[in-house]
């Protein structure tokens, strides 16, 4: 019984020694993107049975390659693209809106940065530029970035949920 007792006791303190080291920390929330269902451990064939075959690929920043499809968000036509690195993960899912009329493209960036701060508070970034313009909010789980680029010929926004392993932390100004 002496023997038991010293197996259970020296069991349990192997036991807390390993879940300390190996840092039994609580994970973040996931960040949930609101115009897809795929996360982070998603794969290709989960985004093209997601989002249907109908779909454009180009090199992505990642090393990797980028799926774009046509995709409906706020009842605006836009794309959604789903940015791989070269070991075919996820990095980045990024949906862009263009239109001609820049009030209707100040109207989504409000919306979308409403929604954003309401969930997630203040952004950490702000570009203070009336053509270009934009927020960062730097998140644990993954940085969130709404932009938006006015020229003559182009009026575009882009709404991105970046990959915590891509994301960087807040610098100070």
């Amino acid at each position: 019984m002496k023997h038991l007792r010293t197996f259970f006791s020296v069991s349990l303190i192997l036991v807390l020694a390993a879940t300390t080291l190996t840092g039994c920390k609580k994970q973040p929330p996931a960040v949930e993107c609101p115009f897809t269902k795929m996360t982070w451990e998603n794969s290709v064939d989960d985004v093209i049975a997601e989002e249907g075959d109908d779909y454009t690929t180009y090199e992505s920043i990642y090393n990797g390659t980028t799926y774009e499809f046509a995709k409906n968000y706020l009842d605006q036509e836009g794309t959604v693209k789903y940015m791989f690195d070269d070991n075919d993960k996820l990095m980045c899912v990024a949906w862009t809106y263009g239109t001609d009329e820049e009030k209707a493209l100040k109207d989504v960036y409000d919306k979308i940065h409403q929604d954003v701060e309401d969930t997630y508070g203040e952004s950490g970034y702000d570009s203070e530029n009336q053509t270009n313009y934009g927020d960062v909010w730097y998140l644990e789980n993954g940085n969130i970035l709404l932009m938006v680029v006015t020229t003559e010929t182009q009026k575009a926004l882009q709404y991105s949920y970046l990959n915590p392993e891509v994301s960087t932390k807040e610098t100070e100004n």
